[in-house]
């Protein structure tokens, strides 16, 4: 029988950086919730996004950027609309705008969206204050924010470009002020009537000498690391205003960013304590132990709701 949903996801190397080798564990889940569902499934690994040979059915795209390369990815899309193929998750016209971390901001902004303070790095002196964080402008999964990435002078944020240019070559470099309030993560499930907030969680950053409160790199893929130990994932009371009102940032955010399916939004408080969006994240990480599943489980959900609702979502005409 011909199978009706195609798990695509990006073919992982040997060797590869965890943060690629993370996407086998979502085409894990995944496929064992579609055969509790009942629905007859198969995966592909693809290769080359661009030549590879394009299933029938839905695809449940899991599809990610390799590191420094964030094109493969959003073509496979663009493959697949123009085949007329249904697939779960955002369009790539949703997907270019939330992976361009510099037009994702300006999109927000000029939508009257409380963005962090940010802009194209263009060196010595950046236009807005620090202290400054530096990332690259394409990269998801915390890529290009190892070790310590808070600049403090100019003269450190030119050494850190420099570095930055050398891994990410061609990418623009985006400079934000580091905010210094509370961080949420907010997970985000389509159903019929649009999206719903899943459990909103909160990044508490345990103090420890030598650790930089903010989610690097390490606090996401190195276990048993000093970043991994002090980042701690909670879920806060729903009812604090606070919390009601990131909540409602994030749903206003996914909507200007024309994103379907599901997404998680990254948002940080200002000194004053006022929330602003860092990062709108189309299709996020699937992984039991990643944030949306988190969030889902806080909510009652189990992983074939989750894999269901994003299903169901790809149909819908």
């Amino acid at each position: 029988m011909e199978p009706t949903v195609v798990v695509a996801h990006n073919a992982v190397a040997p060797g590869a950086d965890p943060s690629t080798q993370d996407v086998e564990s979502q085409a894990q889940l995944v496929l064992a919730a579609l055969e509790e569902l009942g629905v007859a499934c198969c995966r592909q690994a693809v290769r080359d996004p661009a030549t590879a040979a394009l299933p029938g059915g839905v695809v449940f795209n899991l599809v990610e950027a390799a590191p420094g390369d964030p094109e493969p990815p959003l073509r496979f899309v663009e493959r697949l609309e123009a085949a007329g193929i249904r697939f779960t998750g955002s369009g790539s016209a949703a997907l270019r705008l939330s992976t361009d971390k510099l037009a994702c901001k300006r999109h927000l902004e000029n939508r009257g969206l409380p963005v962090a303070p940010g802009e194209r790095y263009t060196p010595p002196t950046p236009g807005v204050p620090g202290p400054w964080i530096l990332k690259p402008a394409q990269e998801d999964a915390s890529l290009g924010l190892e070790g310590n990435p808070l600049c403090t002078t100019e003269e450190q944020l030119a050494r850190r470009a420099a570095a930055l240019r050398e891994r990410f070559p061609g990418q623009e470099l985006v400079v934000e002020t580091f905010l210094p309030g509370r961080e949420f993560n907010v997970s985000l499930l389509q159903d019929r009537r649009g999206f719903r907030v899943l459990p909103v969680a909160e990044i508490r950053f345990l103090p420890a000498p030598g650790f930089v409160p903010l989610v690097s790199y390490e606090a996401k893929w190195c276990p048993g690391s000093l970043a991994d130990r002090c980042t701690v994932r909670v879920f806060p009371d729903p009812r604090e205003a606070l919390v009601a009102q990131v909540a409602s940032l994030a749903v206003a955010a996914v909507e200007a960013c024309g994103l379907r399916g599901y997404a998680r939004v990254d948002l940080r408080c200002d000194a004053e304590g006022q929330p602003r969006i860092l990062e709108v994240n189309a299709n996020p990480c699937l992984s039991p132990e990643a944030g949306f599943m988190a969030a889902a489980k806080r909510a009652g959900l189990a992983p074939r709701e989750v894999v269901a609702a994003i299903l169901e979502a790809a149909e819908a005409p």
